[in-house]
């Protein structure tokens, strides 16, 4: 009989309960039996709405006290690092929330603790598992397309404050450690790297747009916010070399935009992405194919062995069980988060220079 995997949730806030807690038993053979959050209530709120058995206020006190054998690390970005070197030493395996730690050295910390506790870690954001970002890959392997020389990419929403309903205050995020290019452009730097690889160098510009922000709903409605401490705003061009390059956009600075989240052009169409991830989409593919009398937008058909629909993004955990069981590598590999990674940490310096900037990691 297969192994039912008990995995615990640390943090117990929106993300958590929008994605993780109702998913677990529906993304792999696996049970929650712990909350954790450093607000006692909130875990205790969750083991209630959720019938989960154990809550505690800390890390520590679950590794201590619970049979556990994965830890989701859906804590405050900040916390990342102590948490995800806490989980891998106590030789449990780990699905981390974005960015896993703030600096390329301490990821590398953590991807050598897990190869040491023989344990296996993946890494949010989930976008190398999607099913449209998939249909793409395929199409552009197949030369649907022609030569793919450049991507296209915004990861932008109002902020934080903005956007969502929101019970706990929001004001974090617009502080050091976090902001738009941590919650944000890590999203568009996945996914253009996911489509096109490791990229060899870049240069980026930012701006803060909005130096004073309000909360718009929620416990603490009306609330002003100082957001003058890092950028809002952020353009990053991305260097392949062999004539391909991407262009990222992201931030806290659209309130909306009906522009294509996503675009990849080649010498011989366009792949566009319009529709929200989540819903599973095929993209449109523009062909340009003159030796066949075709020229226009189309919908690609189905593939014979189509890639795997996303449900939810606690994907991430089914992809952790299935390299565990499996013994391979993760699709969501803590290699390719310390690639992006990489690239944010060396963003300021970019910024500050206005030079190109060369990149050493790959995946």
């Amino acid at each position: 009989m297969a192994k039912k995997w008990k995995v615990a949730v640390v943090g117990c806030g929106m993300f958590a309960h929008a994605q993780y807690f109702k998913n677990i038993s529906k993304e792999a053979n696996a049970e929650c039996v712990a909350a954790v959050d450093i607000v006692y209530e909130r875990a205790l709120d969750a083991c209630k709405k959720y019938n989960i058995p154990n809550a505690y206020s800390n890390v520590y006190e679950l590794l201590e006290k619970c049979d556990v054998d994965i830890v989701i690390d859906a804590a405050s970005i900040q916390a990342h690092h102590e948490i995800n070197m806490a989980v891998l030493g106590a030789g449990k395996h780990l699905c981390t929330q974005k960015p896993a730690a703030p600096t390329v050295e301490q990821l590398t910390e953590q991807i050598e603790l897990a190869k040491k506790m023989g344990v296996k870690m993946v890494c949010a954001p989930i976008h190398p598992m999607r099913y449209d970002i998939n249909i793409a890959k395929q199409i552009m392997h197949d030369g649907g397309i022609g030569n793919p020389y450049y991507i296209k990419c915004n990861m932008s929403h109002g902020g934080p404050e903005y956007f969502q309903y929101r019970d706990a205050d929001p004001s974090w995020f617009f502080e050091p450690g976090a902001g738009a290019l941590v919650d944000m452009g890590v999203h568009a730097l996945q996914i253009v790297t996911s489509l096109f690889g490791a990229a060899k160098a870049f240069s980026c510009m930012a701006k803060v747009t909005t130096p004073v922000r309000e909360i718009r709903s929620g416990n603490y409605d009306g609330k002003k916010i100082k957001a003058d401490m890092i950028p809002d705003h952020y353009v990053v061009t991305l260097d392949y070399g062999d004539g391909k390059m991407a262009l990222v956009e992201s931030g806290f600075s659209m309130k909306s935009s009906k522009a294509p989240q996503m675009e990849i052009f080649g010498d011989q169409g366009t792949i566009s992405f319009t529709s929200p991830y989540m819903t599973n989409p095929i993209p449109d593919v523009y062909v340009d194919a003159p030796e066949r009398g075709i020229r226009g937008w189309m919908t690609p058909m189905q593939w014979i062995k189509p890639p795997k629909k996303l449900n939810s993004q606690c994907c991430l955990l089914g992809d952790l069980v299935n390299a565990i069981e499996n013994d391979t590598a993760p699709v969501l590999s803590p290699e390719h988060a310390r690639h992006v990674l990489e690239i944010m940490c060396k963003i300021p310096e970019a910024i500050e220079s206005g030079n190109r900037i060369a990149l050493e990691t790959t995946f």
